[in-house]
């Protein structure tokens, strides 16, 4: 079933009441791009710069490797660290299916919305959602949502544009 813009809104409110929803989250956005915008993503890479958040008194460290593209997403690993509770270390794989250029990426932000597909057995795939914002500092908020919470992050980003070294 695909949600209309104003359906999704409001389903997202009722899930996540504490939540702000950015006026970009209600556009329409594309499930895949056409082979000439996927085009526009050869041979970069989205880069995240490592973050770190605090559930109660735990800090949480998240890594997250260059994000390539493969076919209609972008894939990378990422690795969460919480050096109170080492049981809730973390590492996976992150599949973001890519709705925008990477020019409409860089200029004007959006969102993406994919899985972070955890390496160990018996686990669920979480949610992740990034909001991109492109300003000065190319802001970047991650929320990972586990069975348990949901993890917020907020970082800075850059996209290394193919045949740049990185």
């Amino acid at each position: 079933m695909r949600l209309t813009p104003l359906l999704f809104a409001a389903t997202f409110s009722a899930l996540f009441p504490n939540s702000t929803l950015l006026a970009q989250e209600t556009d329409t956005l594309p499930p895949t791009l056409s082979s000439e915008e996927r085009d526009t993503w050869n041979g970069s890479v989205f880069r995240i710069e490592d973050s770190r958040s605090r559930v109660k008194i735990a800090s949480v460290n998240l890594t997250v490797s260059d994000l390539k593209p493969v076919g209609d997403n972008l894939v990378g690993e990422y690795t969460i660290e919480v050096p109170l509770m080492k049981a809730k270390n973390d590492k996976g794989r992150i599949v973001l299916p890519l709705n925008r250029t990477m020019e409409e990426l860089g200029s004007t932000g959006g969102v993406l919305r994919g899985q972070a597909i955890s390496y160990k057995e018996g686990t669920t795939p979480n949610t992740i959602k990034c909001v991109i914002i492109p300003n000065q500092n190319q802001d970047i908020r991650l929320e990972i949502t586990t069975d348990d919470r949901t993890l917020r992050f907020e970082s800075r980003y850059e996209i290394i544009a193919g045949g740049e070294d990185s």
